[in-house]
Parts: C-alpha cells; structure tokens; sequence
C-alpha cells in the first residue's frame, strides 16, 4: 500500500467525505467504515479500510493516513495541524478544494503533453505508409521504364527511403522515450526528479514557474482561511514545490516573517508573487480581508497556469504539423524531383 499514492481526486474525495463525517458528528472510525462501503472497490476502499482499522485502534486521523501511506506528507501535515488547532473540519474542506484544482491542473498539463505526442505517433504512422506503400508503388511503376530510367528511379527511391527510415527512427525513439518516462512517473521519487528537471530546464522554466505559482497561492489560501499562522503555513508548502528556486524563495520568506518582518512585505521582498499581487495581500492585511485577497490572487493564478497550458498547446500542434509537412514533402520530393526530370526527357 505504501507506494501505491492516492491520485488527487482521490485524496479530494476522501478529505471532502470525511469533512462531511465531522459535520454529521459521525465517529471517524464509522465514517471511514461508511467511505470504504461507498468507494466502488479498489484502491480508494482499501485505504479506507485501513483508516477504519488504524482509527478504531485509537489512533488519530493525521496518525490514520500517515500509517496507510497512500497520502501526502503535506496532507498528513495539514490534518496533524487542524486536528491539534481543532479546525479540522475547515482544513479538510479547504484540502478537498485544493486537491480538486490540483487534479484539474495535472488534467490540463496532461492533455498539454498527450496532444504533441498523439501527433508524433500521427507523424510516424504517416512516415511507415510513404515506407511500406508509397515509396514501392512509385518504384515499380518507373521500373517499367529503360534501364537507365530504372537506376535514377532506384537511387532516387533507395535515398527517399533511407531518409524516410531514420524520420521513422527519431519518432519511434521519441515516442518510446515517452512511454517509458510516462510509466516511470508513476514512482513519486521519479516524479519529483522530473519536475525538478521540468522546472529548471531552460526552454520550460517559465511555464513550470507560473505552474509553481499557482499551486504555492492554492495551497496558502487555502491554509490561510484555515488559521494556520504565516511560518508553517510556509513550511508545509515548501514540501508541495519542486522548483528549487521557488523553493529558496519560500524559504527567505518564512526567514523574514520568523525575523517579524510582515507576511505580505516578506512574501514581497521574496518576490514568491507578482508586485501587484503582493501589494494587493499589503492592503487585504491592513483591513482584515486577507482570506479574500488570497483566494483571489489563488484564482488568478490559477487562471494563468490554465492560459499557460492552453498556449502550450496551440504553439506545439501547429508546430509539429508544420514539421510533419516537411518530413513528409521532403521524403516525397527526394523521389519526384528526379522523376519530373526524367518524364520531361522522355516527353
């Protein structure tokens, strides 16, 4: 069970179910009971069969989903931290929100990569047809001609195919690449190595940063309006980010506000939010709305993280069409161009 995680719209419905269980003044041990008999099988009842066991033998829910290994260490902080404050109800409503929109945003970056590489796989279906079909057809019908004809058209032929062939070997490669990497983040160690990567690595830096972004507001709103104070809601957001140097900024952060120094100028001066939204957290701080103020400044970057997606998806499909084009007119025109030459001699 312990490498086996729950996905986010798992973890958002456990932590929306038990919410409910808490409001209807349901023991927690019965309500994991009721959860695990309207799960729908698999993984989802088995884990919660498991808080029902570790909850029924005394142990508290934080100490529940630690054991069951199937939830985050920030969930598992999270729960520690609103049981201990006695606002356990609100943290897990806000854990449910906060999963909900994370799984949104995987779906989002998901359908940004799957795009690209069902074209890719388009590219090399189209690549094996001009191979297998089309470059024979053309063989054999100017093989009809003299012999000289025939051995233009056959090398002609010959460099179009081995041109196409080592396309088709650089898709399948990417393709393969793909997969495999699509099967090694399923390993959460692997994972993190990948966003890592992703966010450090020039040509997708930015996008990661404002995807970083997005998840450091979603996740501070939502421990904000919870009551959890500034330092740890800090510390528990730091193990959500895979970018270093978000990381680092959070860090400073927290230094500044363990120093005294005023949340919102610390987050300024960490430079962890655009100036117009730390300057927005300045104001909400001065009149008391700042739950207000994070929940809109979490929306907005929510917002952008969705428009970033979407840009990443409209620049990438017509880019690879426009290569596939390419790919695919220069293997044709190895094979014509000589053979327009040799029917305008023969005309």
């Amino acid at each position: 069970m312990g490498n086996k995680r729950l996905t986010n719209d798992e973890i958002a419905f456990f932590c929306e179910q038990l919410s409910l269980v808490i409001n209807a003044g349901i023991p927690l041990s019965d309500g994991a009971e009721m959860i695990s008999e309207n799960a729908g099988g698999g993984r989802a009842t088995a884990v919660a069969k498991e808080l029902e066991k570790s909850l029924s033998a005394g142990k508290a829910l934080y100490e529940a989903m630690d054991d069951s290994g199937a939830f985050p260490k920030y969930t598992v902080n999270m729960v520690k931290i609103g049981t201990l404050s006695g606002r356990l109800d609100d943290v897990l409503k806000g854990l449910s929100e906060y999963y909900e929109q994370a799984a949104d945003r995987v779906r989002a970056i998901r359908s940004a990569i799957l795009h690209p590489i069902i074209l890719i796989a388009m590219m090399a279906a189209v690549m094996i047809v001009l191979i297998v079909q089309v470059l024979p057809m053309f063989a054999d019908i100017f093989g009809q001609f003299n012999s000289i004809v025939g051995e233009v058209v056959d090398a002609s032929v010959d460099y179009a195919y081995s041109m196409g062939m080592v396309i088709l070997i650089v898709l399948c490669s990417i393709l393969v690449i793909a997969g495999v990497l699509a099967i090694l983040a399923r390993i959460p160690s692997v994972r993190a190595g990948l966003n890592s990567f992703v966010a450090g690595f020039g040509l997708t830096r930015k996008s990661a940063g404002v995807f970083s972004q997005a998840k450091f507001a979603n996740a501070m709103s939502m421990m904000v309006a919870s009551g959890i104070e500034a330092s740890t809601a800090l510390e528990n957001a730091e193990l959500l980010i895979n970018d270093k140097a978000m990381v680092k900024r959070i860090e400073q952060c927290r230094d500044k506000v363990i120093e005294g120094e005023p949340f919102a100028d610390a987050i300024n001066d960490a430079k962890l939010l655009p100036p117009l939204y730390a300057r927005s957290l300045k104001m909400s701080y001065k009149s008391g709305a700042f739950d207000d103020a994070w929940k809109k400044i979490s929306d907005r970057c929510n917002d952008e993280a969705n428009v970033t997606s979407e840009n990443l998806v409209s620049f990438i499909e017509p880019v690879l069409i426009a290569i596939m084009a390419v790919m695919i007119g220069a293997v044709l025109l190895t094979v014509m161009l000589p053979m327009l030459d040799i029917m305008s001699k023969l005309g």
